[in-house]
């Protein structure tokens, strides 16, 4: 259960950062695989944000630089696949951060190879046991790899479902009202099968999302999609609801770095 601890456990947590790193990264990863992508992308967004803040804490800290960072990136691959499954926006930093480590495994996953998704999926979780112990009488299998396989296959069983959802997506941001048989026909389908598709789109972007509350467990159904329909008869009508792009915050960061630079600069020795 996801749950916030009382503030008088919360010293070893919030003060040594290798732990505080590992929490995220496994509340992040319950999150994805509970369906709740909007929290997944908020958890591991922010960790992403704070280790860019603070990397120069534990450059010279040997002993943890390797695990760091390899956790770090294991969390860059978690958020890309959550990114994919529901697009949302996230810090200007943490993104071009991602598309700089991973742009080639950004662009696999687009192409929705399953490959690509088994791959990363296994590199970036966590060692999952077995809660009951194996057969000693059965012949020697690798039952190490049962609790993993398991895992894989409920994962690529979730991802299976929304294979289809991007190409969707895309169509729906390029019409306002459409008939669903001439969408049907772009996408090869049926008419019976895209309107289940289309209800599939409905019901995966809408997720429970933590709104308030010491429980990482409540929250709220809210829709995460770009983009509402509803329709009508034979017709699909189509809302864009995305929120206009705030350009503020990023010149305003770019002029704090600016100053920042412009400052270092000035103290260097002539």
């Amino acid at each position: 259960m996801i749950r916030r601890p009382p503030r008088s456990t919360l010293f070893p947590y919030t003060t040594l950062f290798r732990s505080q790193i590992t929490t995220y990264y496994y509340v992040g990863f319950d999150y994805l695989m509970m369906r709740r992508y909007a929290d997944a992308i908020r958890t591991f967004s922010n960790i992403l944000l704070y280790i860019q803040r603070t990397e120069q804490m534990f450059q010279y800290r040997t002993f943890q630089c390797d695990q760091i960072n390899k956790q770090t990136d294991q969390m860059y691959t978690l958020l890309a696949i959550c990114l994919l499954l529901h697009p949302q926006r996230i810090d200007e930093s943490v993104y071009s951060k991602l598309s700089e480590k991973h742009n080639n495994k950004i662009m696999r996953l687009q192409r929705l190879e399953e490959a690509e998704f088994q791959n990363s999926f296994c590199y970036a979780c966590p060692k999952f046991l077995s809660p009951v112990p194996p057969d000693y009488d059965a012949p020697a299998l690798d039952y190490h790899m049962d609790p993993l396989t398991l895992q894989l296959q409920v994962f690529m069983d979730e991802v299976r479902q929304q294979i289809i959802l991007p190409t969707i997506r895309s169509y729906l941001k390029l019409y306002t009202t459409m008939p669903i048989t001439k969408l049907a026909a772009f996408l090869d389908m049926k008419e019976d099968a895209f309107r289940t598709c289309l209800l599939c789109f409905k019901h995966k972007m809408k997720n429970i999302v933590w709104t308030k509350g010491t429980s990482g467990l409540e929250g709220e159904f809210q829709s995460g999609s770009e983009v509402d329909f509803y329709i009508n008869k034979d017709m699909i009508h189509i809302a864009d609801t995305k929120v206009a792009r705030r350009y503020g915050d990023y010149f305003i960061r770019q002029i704090h770095k600016f100053e920042e630079l412009n400052a270092s600069l000035k103290a260097l020795p002539v």
